[in-house]
């Protein structure tokens, strides 16, 4: 594909974005937590979805007084992550027609997910949509993970594009404040397994992935 041929760029997140994992994630968050004595319950959990693992296990380490190390928590998340992630993950509907209509307009795409590269990997390559990516960011790859700016300003950079050029859509209130600290016009995916979270601040809101390609023309003729 030729970016050049585009005045815009589409970067999406990934969990509760591109797959519907995000109960995952809080059932592995809980089930780690449990495993260190906290008795977790999903409002434990739900509050940090978005965050990358560093950020998220520092949180919980400091408000739930646990005695494991980051880096232990880290370990053995990320190694339920993988396990977990293996089998059974698909595509949220629409997503990967919306992918392929993108390709065919000559619109570039990326993913700035605050997961490891090593499950983004395994997520694009088992639902087979890797493809339609020319830039994928971690939040191994910035010093601040979201809310912070850093990974898309880092994902614009990298794609070529200035921020006020790029959209990204996001399921969760973090992203949503990364994206638009970061200048991106900003597309609000209302995930139903994504609990209560709140979309006010972004520019757009969809329940269903037909909607979004008729917001991407209307930003991209508006540039």
């Amino acid at each position: 594909m030729d970016s050049s041929l585009s005045n815009i760029a589409v970067v999406f997140d990934m969990d509760g974005v591109l797959i519907d994992s995000q109960p995952l994630h809080y059932e592995i968050d809980m089930q780690v937590l449990k495993s260190c004595g906290y008795p977790a319950e999903l409002s434990t959990v739900t509050p940090y979805s978005g965050v990358s693992n560093p950020d998220r296990w520092a949180k919980y380490k400091e408000t739930l007084n646990l005695e494991q190390s980051i880096e232990q928590l880290i370990q053995i998340t990320e190694q339920k992550m993988l396990e977990v992630f293996q089998s059974g993950i698909v595509a949220i509907e629409g997503v990967k027609e919306l992918l392929a209509q993108l390709q065919n307009m000559n619109i570039p795409c990326g993913v700035a997910s605050s997961s490891p590269h090593s499950l983004i990997q395994l997520v694009l390559n088992n639902i087979g949509i890797k493809q339609y990516f020319s830039e994928i960011i971690s939040g191994e790859d910035v010093k601040i993970g979201k809310p912070d700016p850093d990974i898309y300003i880092t994902a614009a950079k990298k794609m070529g594009f200035s921020p006020n050029k790029c959209i990204a859509i996001e399921d969760a209130p973090f992203g949503i404040q990364s994206a638009n600290a970061a200048g991106f016009t900003c597309i609000a995916y209302k995930n139903p397994n994504t609990y209560g979270q709140v979309f006010t601040h972004a520019h757009y809101v969809i329940e269903n992935y037909t909607e979004c390609l008729p917001i991407i023309e209307k930003i991209r003729c508006s540039i």
